[in-house]
């Protein structure tokens, strides 16, 4: 479970981090309502970071959380580093929400039928639907 816990305090932390990239390189038509739902959520991905810190430490481990560790252990694609345009910007952090969502999906599912830890199961749900919530506004965006 705690290698689990670290993989996606590192997924989070990097979502975080991609978020924060695209609020500032952002460009274009409805440029301030993108700008401030990066920033909106990039709090909900930094909540999850400590969510799951913290359920590591309720297993006595140890999280892996710096910004070099999560660089390596994340298996969320690299942003580009360069401005976005509007509907370019959302489709790539929405890659990155579906990535994430697919991965707390499968940790949930190893979490209930392969270690019988309900609590950890639940904290991978209760990230999924915050996940899933956040990839439907943005894919409600590009359809405007």
């Amino acid at each position: 479970m705690i290698a689990l816990l670290n993989t996606h305090v590192a997924v989070a932390a990097d979502l975080y981090s991609q978020l924060k990239q695209a609020h500032w390189n952002v460009v274009g038509h409805e440029f301030i309502a993108v700008h401030e739902l990066f920033d909106a959520q990039a709090v909900i991905a930094l909540a999850h970071v400590d969510l799951f810190a913290e359920r590591v430490r309720s297993l006595r481990g140890v999280p892996s959380g710096t910004v070099r560790q999560a660089a390596k252990t994340s298996t969320l694609p690299e942003l580009e580093v360069r401005e976005l345009s509007v509907p370019e910007a959302i489709g790539e952090i929405l890659k990155r929400f579906e990535l994430y969502g697919t991965s707390l999906k499968a940790a949930a599912k190893a979490c209930g039928d392969e270690h019988d830890d309900s609590a950890t199961e639940d904290i991978f749900i209760e990230a999924l639907r915050a996940a899933d919530q956040q990839a439907y506004f943005l894919r409600s965006h590009l359809a405007a």
